[in-house]
């Protein structure tokens, strides 16, 4: 859940960065929008893993793309 935190803060500082540099806030904007995916992926993962199931409200991406978001985690801790 270390992830979590940082996708939220970098977020939020992308959506920071874009009020202060307006010619830039196009690009910031859409990291902000990566970021803020990240943190969803996270927490879909981390559901998954806790319970075993998606949850039946949320739209979770494909399962595929969570299995590759937990490669990659796995790669980066190595």
């Amino acid at each position: 859940m270390k992830d979590l935190v940082r996708y939220r803060a970098m977020e939020s500082l992308c959506r920071q960065s874009a009020v202060f540099h307006p010619l830039e806030s196009w690009r910031l904007l859409a990291e902000a929008e990566m970021w803020h995916h990240k943190a969803q992926d996270e927490i879909a993962s981390h559901f998954i893993e806790c319970n075993g199931t998606p949850p039946a409200d949320a739209l979770v991406r494909t399962a595929a793309s969570l299995s590759n978001a937990r490669d990659r985690r796995r790669l980066l801790a190595d």
